[in-house]
């Protein structure tokens, strides 16, 4: 019975995911490639590498409570870590979006340049609140077995993923307009 419960909910997510009147993300337009003096261009390489630090630690916590979500979804036995690991997944990500406040945007890009990079990071920090109240929803199903908790995941997980996809892109967009390797 709890089997088919968990598959008609995610049924009725999928079918509110796929339906829904929000318009596509539009494409990212190309911009001009940037040059920038020696000293610029590493500043913003440091800046880059702040962001893949962040993005890693925060990556191996949610890494690890995604498969033992799959577990639960799938109708399998809740261990007794998967509520800490939750918890640590979205400490983890909190933390993530705090340490990206601290990074600063390196001031020597142009204006448009700077304004994409500044809203690709203001992305990256909606988005890792969104996977910490994704989270919080998910230990609600946990510990409260309410299937609406689990669709209440399912949409805040799809948001914060398309947040995240739209605002790596918008960095990846000025990294290779100034000419940064991946």
């Amino acid at each position: 019975m709890k089997r088919i419960i968990v598959y008609g909910l995610i049924c009725v997510s999928a079918a509110i995911c796929g339906c829904t009147a929000e318009k596509a993300s539009q494409p990212l337009q190309k911009i001009p490639a940037i040059t920038l003096a020696p000293a610029d261009k590493e500043k913003l390489v440091a800046f880059q590498k702040e962001l893949l630090s962040v993005e890693r630690f925060a990556d191996i916590a949610v890494s690890l409570a995604g498969n033992e979500l799959k577990k639960v979804i799938t109708g399998g036995e809740i261990s007794l870590s998967v509520p800490s690991i939750i918890t640590k997944a979205k400490g983890e990500c909190l933390q993530a979006g705090e340490k990206l406040l601290k990074n600063t945007v390196p001031d020597a890009l142009p204006p448009e340049a700077k304004k994409i990079l500044t809203e690709g990071k203001a992305g990256l920090i909606d988005a890792y609140k969104g996977y910490a109240e994704a989270y919080d929803a998910m230990k609600n199903f946990v510990t409260d077995k309410n299937p609406m908790a689990l669709l209440e995941y399912r949409n805040k997980q799809s948001r914060a993923q398309e947040l995240f996809s739209r605002s790596t892109d918008k960095i990846t967009m000025i990294m290779t307009a100034a000419g940064i390797a991946q």
